[in-house]
C-alpha cells in the first residue's frame, strides 16, 4: 500500500477513526486503525473496540492499492507535529514507513487480517434524520444520563421513532430530558424501545461536526434487535445497542395542561443559579428558589461557607412559592438551550417532579426537588 496526502486534510479524519479504538487491552490490534487504499474509491478508515465501530472513506492519492494496520497514537503524534505539507505512507507485511522531505518514521504494524471488519450500512428499512435535528436530540439529552452506570439503561440514551416521529429520552433517575424530532420513515422502519451508549452519541456528535457533513444533510439511521447502524455521507457508525429495560417515562412527566408557567429566558435564568450556586457545597448544593409577585430569588446556602442571593424578575402574580433543586441539574439543562430561548416553568405541589419546557419547540426537562 502507498498513499500521498497533505496533514490537515488527513489528520482530522484519522483522528475521527482513532478516537473509536480501543482504549485498553482488549486486543491489542484494536488499538490501531486499519486503512485500505484503493484507486477506485479512495482511503478506508475503519476502527473498532467490539461494542461501537466506524468506517470513513476519503479521496485521497493511492499509488497503489493495500491495506495497513496504524498504531493510532504514533500516528497522530505525527500528524499534529510535523511540519510537511505533504506526507507518504507505504506499508509492507510488518511495517509502514511514514515519509516527507525532511522527515521520516518507520513505525512496526500488525497483519490487517487480523484485524476485524467494521460493517457496512446495507439496510433497506431505516430512518432519514436532518444532520441538525440529530445533533439537537443528542446535546439536548445525553446530559441526563446516569454516569455512574453505563453499562445499564439509565446510562443509556432512548430512541422511540414511530412513522415520522422520533423521542429521544435520558434520565438518571432524578432528572429527565425529552426531546421530540421528526424523520422519514423508509420501508417501515420501526423502533419501540431502543437504548444507546452514551459514548456512541458522543462519537456521533464528532461525526456531525465533521466538516464533510453539512447541516442540512440527511443521516440514515437503522436499528435491529442488538444493534444499530448510521450511514453519514461517507461515515458509517456501529454500535451495539444497551441491554435493560427503560422505565415507563411518560409516566413520569408532570400533567401541566391547565397550569400557567412562569417564563423566562433560559440565559438569564442560567446566569442567576450560577451566582447563587456560588456559596453551594457538595453536601448542601441545594439552591432555594423563591417565587413571588413579579419576582424569582434564587439563594444558595453554605453552612461554613455562607449566603448567596440572586433576583431575576418575572411575569408571576401567584402565592409565593418554594422549591429546592440541585443547581447542577438546572444548569446542565439550561446550558444546551440557546440563551435566547424562553423556558417556561411549571409550579408543582409541594415534592412533586418541577416540568420545565422550551419555546422552541418539541423539549420537556423534569427534575425533582430537594428535600428542604
Amino acid at each position: 500500500m502507498k498513499i500521498q496526502f497533505d496533514p490537515k486534510d488527513f489528520s482530522p479524519k484519522f483522528k475521527l477513526a482513532a478516537s473509536v479504538a480501543a482504549a485498553r487491552d482488549i486486543k491489542p490490534i484494536l488499538q490501531n486503525v486499519k486503512i485500505k487504499a484503493d484507486k477506485k474509491v479512495g482511503v478506508i478508515l475503519q476502527a473498532t473496540d467490539t461494542e461501537i465501530g466506524i468506517r470513513i472513506t476519503f479521496g485521497c492519492d493511492v499509488v497503489n492499492n493495500g491495506e495497513a494496520v496504524l498504531p493510532t497514537k504514533r500516528l497522530t503524534q505525527i500528524l499534529d507535529l510535523t511540519g510537511e505539507d505533504r506526507l507518504t505512507i507505504e506499508s509492507s507485511e510488518s511495517n509502514a514507513v511514514v515519509n516527507g522531505e525532511k522527515e521520516k518514521y518507520d513505525l512496526n504494524t500488525q497483519p490487517p487480517d487480523e484485524f476485524p471488519n467494521v460493517e457496512e450500512f446495507g439496510e433497506d428499512a431505516y430512518h432519514d434524520v436532518p444532520a441538525r435535528a440529530l445533533k439537537e436530540m443528542i446535546r439536548r439529552t445525553v446530559f441526563a444520563t446516569d454516569t455512574e452506570n453505563v453499562r445499564y439503561a439509565l446510562g443509556g440514551v432512548y430512541f422511540e421513532m414511530v412513522e415520522n416521529n422520533i423521542s429521544v429520552v435520558a434520565t438518571d433517575g432524578r432528572r429527565l430530558a425529552w426531546q421530540e424530532g421528526k424523520g422519514e420513515c423508509v420501508k417501515d422502519h420501526k423502533v419501540e424501545a431502543s437504548i444507546l451508549p452514551v459514548r456512541t452519541l458522543q462519537i456521533l456528535e464528532r461525526v456531525l461536526n465533521d466538516k464533510s457533513i453539512d447541516e442540512d444533510d440527511n443521516i440514515k439511521m437503522a436499528v435491529s434487535a442488538n444493534r444499530v447502524l448510521f450511514q453519514c455521507k461517507d461515515i458509517t457508525v456501529f454500535s451495539r445497542l444497551v441491554e435493560g429495560r427503560f422505565p415507563k417515562w411518560r409516566t413520569i412527566i408532570p400533567q401541566t395542561e391547565d397550569d400557567t408557567p412562569v417564563t423566562i429566558e433560559s440565559g438569564t435564568l442560567l446566569s442567576a443559579v450560577r451566582r447563587a450556586q456560588i456559596t453551594t457545597t457538595d453536601l448542601d448544593p441545594g439552591v432555594h428558589f423563591i417565587f413571588d409577585k413579579g419576582n424569582l430569588s434564587l439563594k444558595g446556602e453554605g453552612k461554613e461557607i455562607g449566603n448567596a442571593m440572586s433576583e431575576v424578575t418575572i411575569s408571576y402574580d401567584g402565592p409565593e412559592k418554594k422549591i429546592k433543586l440541585d443547581p447542577k441539574f438546572m444548569t446542565s439543562f439550561l446550558a444546551v438551550l440557546e440563551s435566547s430561548t424562553v423556558v417556561s416553568i411549571f409550579l408543582p405541589p409541594d415534592n412533586d417532579p418541577v416540568k420545565i419546557t422550551a419555546d422552541d419547540g418539541g423539549y420537556v426537562y423534569v427534575v425533582m426537588p430537594m428535600s428542604s
